[in-house]
């Protein structure tokens, strides 16, 4: 009797190992079909407005300051990585002499986070599509006299990142592109 329950303390205690690892590699593995993540990041906004209308991908007069917060949930599994489909909101804010551009942008966003089955590192990329709310100042004559504009105009945009998580539901995240910001870096949070 002894004997049977000195086996049943092993085998419980065992199987309460293996799932605590299990929970644990879940919780520091890259994005899966069903995790939500936020991240929210500060970089270099997007630049390059024509004061006639939208002309390419510009918003900005020179380089300015740009902030995002983006959702994703991973929805679908494809070959060994995940797509996602959130939202992203931010801005860009930018200045050059006496030209002013400011842009808050509201967009869905889809992300392909890539399968490398390292710890602790997801990479992805993907697109996002919505409308920019624009506010321009220029002067339109020699007396410096400014003139603004208000404008909704179609905000297309695409990205690369990468997240590192430094605990299980908290990392660092930097994303590159032409999208609300061209560059930032800031933490992201896996929800579930």
């Amino acid at each position: 009797m002894k004997r049977r329950n000195i086996l049943l303390v092993a085998a419980i205690a065992a199987l309460s190992i293996i799932a605590q690892e299990a929970a644990a590699q879940k919780d520091n593995s890259t994005m899966e079909v069903g995790t939500t993540t936020v991240n929210i990041g500060i970089g270099a906004g997007r630049s390059g407005y024509a004061y006639n209308g939208y002309n390419g991908f510009g918003y900005g007069y020179g380089s300015g300051f740009g902030t995002k917060v983006a959702v994703e949930r991973g929805m679908w599994q494809l070959g060994p990585g995940v797509l996602t489909l959130g939202a992203e909101v931010g801005g860009s804010f930018s200045k050059s002499g006496s030209y002013k551009s400011n842009i808050v942008i509201v967009a869905a966003r889809s992300a392909y986070h890539f399968g490398w089955n390292v710890p602790s590192l997801d990479t992805y990329g993907g697109v996002s599509l919505g409308p920019g709310f624009r506010s321009s100042d220029y002067p339109y004559d020699i007396n410096n006299n400014k003139r603004t504009k208000h404008d909704v105009i179609v905000a297309p945009g695409f990205f690369v990142g990468a997240s590192y998580y430094f605990a299980p539901r908290i990392g660092v995240n930097v994303e590159a592109g032409y999208d609300i910001t061209i560059i930032q870096g800031g933490l992201v949070f896996k929800l579930n």
